[in-house]
């Protein structure tokens, strides 16, 4: 057991360097932790546009639009103005339809969930802090780019009138993929502030299709617009 100590004492020394106080020196600390919700539209274009979502609602067609998306993130800082950070969300939608063919009828629910983890390179344009008496200014604006993984969850049901052929299928993956953005944040009271976050998805996936006599793969586009807002809390 004894030789166990000189081990630990090298591990939470390494810690310790890592992780600061706000009132360290050292410039790696951690800096923040958000929550947040945003609104994230990502193109979905197979399935938009040439799934079999096209028949559903008497062949108007229904689509998977944009929904509204609950988000946390972390941030440590590093120096002069940068800091990197790990964020994650929770986007879902589902469209549903009663259908009719051949004298059968059936209902049919399609329900997508998609779960980004992206690790942040970010910049603050903020002016160093000489006086703990000054005004903070109103709004620091900020700019990042984002290696993201998208974790991909799709879930098929058909509920046949008779009873025969109903059916529940689910799909899982994940991808890679980029974000790009954009935001500020303004300071509330003390160490909470107000954080406006714009960000651009950049990537896909492919999605098997399967029919009686046929398996293909799709690319599915999860590029699109996101924009949000999020509770921050700042250690320095």
């Amino acid at each position: 057991m004894k030789k166990r100590y000189p081990a630990l004492a090298v591990a939470t020394l390494a810690l310790s360097f890592f992780i600061q106080p706000a009132t360290s020196q050292a410039q790696v600390n951690l800096k923040s932790v958000s929550v947040g919700a945003s609104y994230w539209s990502p193109s979905l274009d197979y399935w938009n546009n040439r799934s079999f979502l096209t028949e559903y609602n008497g062949g108007a067609g229904a689509k998977l639009s944009g929904a509204v998306m609950p988000t946390a993130a972390l941030e440590i800082g590093l120096a002069k103005g940068f800091s990197v950070g790990g964020r994650v969300g929770y986007w879902s939608k589902s469209v549903s339809s009663a259908l009719s063919s051949g004298g059968i009828s059936r209902n049919e629910t399609f329900k997508l969930s998609i779960i980004p983890v992206s690790l942040d390179l970010k910049y603050t344009f903020a002016k160093p802090v000489t006086d703990e008496t000054a005004k903070a200014p109103f709004l620091t604006p900020y700019i990042g780019v984002s290696v993201a993984r998208y974790f991909v969850n799709n879930d098929f049901s058909r509920q046949v009138a008779s009873g025969t052929g109903s059916l529940n299928e689910t799909q899982a993956g994940n991808t890679y993929g980029a974000q790009v953005f954009v935001g500020a944040e303004k300071k509330l009271v003390k160490k909470l502030y107000l954080a406006l976050d714009v960000r651009y998805h950049l990537g896909n996936y492919s999605q098997a299709v399967r029919t009686e006599t046929t398996s293909t793969t799709e690319k599915v586009s999860l590029n699109g617009l996101e924009a949000g807002l999020s509770a921050r809390f700042k250690f320095n």
